[in-house]
């Protein structure tokens, strides 16, 4: 999966695994206002748990009853990294796993390393700390490589991730506006 670049490596997105991944959609609005729609490609082959939790809190249908529709998708902006999103309203700390049996769940694999813009990485609490926080990075952020899994990449709305991280206005780094993902769910076919 992994291929040499004039940086170091970086992922080989079109192997031929990449026919069989699911894709994820996110309909974000600022204050209300739409902001646009990300499709997101999940590395179900590689990091199967990481990539079936994101996939269960986007087409609703998790055994914890957690969700990403209606949760706040930019909860911090981090300048020249991305957004960190994910955060959904009733859990603990604001983040919680779709898995029934426990909140939090462990780090799957560092097999993608955050050679470029438009990757989806887990935030996590911490080691194993793993639950629905998530970063949408911009620019390459290899501080977060062996620290955070990245499972996925954005196919469209990198354009709007971008926009939202150069207009928002913050307060150290928390947004004035509130950014909600008002719906989401799983692209078929």
């Amino acid at each position: 999966f992994l291929r040499p670049s004039p940086g170091g490596e970086s992922f080989d997105w079109d192997a031929p695994e990449a026919k069989t991944r699911s894709r994820c959609f996110l309909e974000v609005s600022v204050d209300g206002q739409r902001a646009g729609r990300l499709v997101v490609e999940l590395l179900d082959e590689l990091l199967p748990e990481t990539s079936e939790n994101f996939r269960l809190l986007c087409s609703g249908d998790a055994p914890s009853g957690a969700s990403y529709a209606q949760s706040t998708f930019a909860r911090r902006v981090v300048k020249g990294v991305g957004l960190l999103g994910g955060a959904l309203p009733d859990a603990p700390g604001g983040s919680r796993s779709a898995f029934a049996d426990r909140p939090l769940f462990a780090d799957e694999g560092f097999f993608v390393p955050h050679a470029e813009p438009g990757l989806l990485t887990m935030a996590s609490s911490g080691v194993d700390g793993n639950g629905s926080q998530f970063y949408v990075t911009i620019e390459p952020a290899p501080h977060l490589d062996g620290r955070c899994v990245a499972f996925g990449r954005l196919v469209e709305g990198l354009d709007v991730v971008r926009h939202l991280h150069d207009s928002l206005y913050t307060q150290r780094g928390v947004p004035v506006e509130k950014v909600v993902v008002e719906a989401c769910g799983v692209v078929d076919g």
